[in-house]
């Protein structure tokens, strides 16, 4: 499963995703803005909420890291390109929510979340939580919130398949929640999934937590047959089929989702799939909008 950086760079494709979380939260705010009375407050909710400010990891900044042509270094600092992480991106959009809650369980993350509280303690009221996402995010939900005059947007972005099936649901639940989640096909997904179909103990656990059933073995695998006998093979196209099988139970838990997003590397490698989910046909509108400017996988 893929780690997280520790060095709190992010891939030159984070800016697309970043790109896109910057005009929904943009858009959501803005349609909510004159709501009338009913409306107590607006949240955004960053479960995985890294660090305030990250290096865009290239050629250039890993020449820096390992120390290599010393002589060159100053100039190869320079070239160093930083980035806004998802916290500061939300909370400097022109229509900010009424509250902010930043999760994140990394000590050299928490200690710069509070940093970033610090700076915008006059503008903005955020609180920082540490520890497990899905434990916070439960408490979060917990908490008394009355949802017929509350509104939120979490966004869900680990780097990989941290969100089980069971967070999605508490959250779709309250049917005034909107979702912008990482599908993690590519980076984590299709890592566990073997051709052979032989998939250690562990492995099958992630997957059947993460999809709250064990029915992506019949998406991703297929039976056949050949001299040798019976055998599973992994099913043609199989990726797809598991994303689109999130995508539809996503719509029975929200009640409407967006086409995914495809995020992919430097290199052209697919890495995982931007979703939006939400109650709300005006927020689905809004986001095709914003996820159809990548390549996507339509309904």
């Amino acid at each position: 499963m893929t780690k997280k950086p520790k060095d709190n760079t992010v891939g030159p494709w984070a800016k697309e995703k970043l790109e896109a979380l910057e005009q929904y939260l943009s858009f959501y705010t803005a349609v909510l803005k004159n709501q009338g009375h009913w409306l107590r407050g607006t949240i955004f909710v960053d479960a995985f909420a890294g660090p305030g400010l990250a290096h865009v990891r290239t050629k250039e900044t890993a020449i820096v890291r390992q120390g290599l042509f010393e002589a060159d270094q100053e100039a190869d600092t320079a070239e160093i390109q930083f980035l806004k992480g998802s916290p500061r991106v939300a909370l400097d959009i022109a229509n900010p929510f009424t509250s902010y809650v930043f999760v994140e369980r990394d000590p050299q993350r928490i200690a710069e979340l509070y940093a970033l509280k610090a700076e915008y303690r006059m503008i903005r009221r955020i609180d920082v939580r540490e520890g497990d996402a899905n434990v916070a995010l439960q408490a979060w939900l917990g908490s008394g919130l009355d949802w017929k005059h509350h509104r939120a947007v979490v966004f869900l972005d680990p780097f990989g398949m941290q969100v089980p099936w069971s967070t999605i649901q508490s959250l779709g639940k309250t049917k005034a929640i909107e979702v912008l989640l990482n599908f993690p096909l590519g980076m984590a997904i299709q890592r566990l999934l073997t051709r052979s179909g032989e998939i250690p103990p562990s492995w099958q656990i992630s997957l059947d937590t993460f999809f709250g059933s064990q029915d992506w073995r019949q998406l991703a695998y297929e039976e056949s047959s050949d001299l040798f006998g019976p055998r599973v093979t992994k099913a043609s196209g199989s990726g797809l089929k598991l994303l689109e099988w999130y995508r539809e139970r996503l719509r029975r838990i929200f009640g409407h989702v967006s086409t995914a997003r495809l995020i992919k590397n430097t290199r052209g490698s697919p890495l995982y799939h931007l979703i939006w989910a939400g109650p709300h046909r005006k927020g689905l509108v809004g986001a095709e909008y914003i996820l159809s400017k990548g390549q996507q996988i339509k309904s």
